[in-house]
């Protein structure tokens, strides 16, 4: 049988060294980095509105000390930041794809694809889960020229994205149901600058289980 891409383990911020990791994978990611978002996680961990995982891959070395990496997390919530009852609720019936990343390089060879597929199964397993929901950039961005669209990656200061993550989502079957600005950034000359994203969801199937 196959080695799977990836599996996941829950992360444990009690662990001065998971905390530290997944400090550093954010700080790399370039969103929510700041320690006290990480405490505000570890709370919604206690409060069991947070399950946060890694997503873990075999070593490729057989002389390395470690037999597996932690080369992603993701997590399955419910609640989201900013609140919205369309994207996660606490009676769980809708949870939020919120918190994935993969260190850049293990964006291939299916991983996140796998990591997503072992998340949907994860919320297969929650009772009163109906739909996972999350919010992903507007493809806008990179399709519609404008200043307010391809136009903001110089005014940023930051490179293009390779791909489009909406189109990245659609591929595995979440579909769109509107678009509005929700998180502020600045531009190099401190201009405020709201990100459109679009709300996605995808019906929970249990079948495979």
């Amino acid at each position: 049988m196959p080695i799977p891409p990836c599996t996941l383990e829950r992360i444990n911020l009690n662990d001065p060294a998971q905390h530290t990791e997944l400090h550093r994978q954010r700080t790399l990611c370039g969103w929510d980095h700041h320690p006290t978002t990480l405490a505000q996680w570890h709370a919604k961990q206690s409060e069991g509105l947070k399950n946060f995982f890694w997503i873990v891959v075999p070593s490729p070395s057989p002389k390395s000390q470690k037999n597996t990496i932690r080369a992603g997390h993701i997590s399955l919530d419910a609640y989201s930041d900013p609140p919205d009852p369309d994207l996660a609720r606490a009676d769980r019936s809708i949870l939020a794809l919120q918190t994935f990343f993969l260190l850049p390089e293990y964006r291939s060879a299916g991983v996140g694809r796998h990591a997503l597929q072992l998340i949907e199964e994860q919320a297969a397993r929650e009772p009163a889960c109906q739909c996972i929901a999350l919010t992903a950039l507007s493809k806008k961005y990179l399709y519609q020229a404008g200043r307010e669209w391809r136009g903001i990656w110089a005014r940023m200061g930051q490179p293009m994205p390779a791909f489009s993550i909406q189109e990245w989502y659609e591929k595995a079957g979440y579909v769109g149901w509107k678009e509005e600005p929700r998180y502020e950034e600045r531009s190099v000359d401190g201009e405020v600058i709201w990100l459109w994203e679009v709300f996605m969801r995808k019906e929970v199937r249990r079948e495979a289980l």
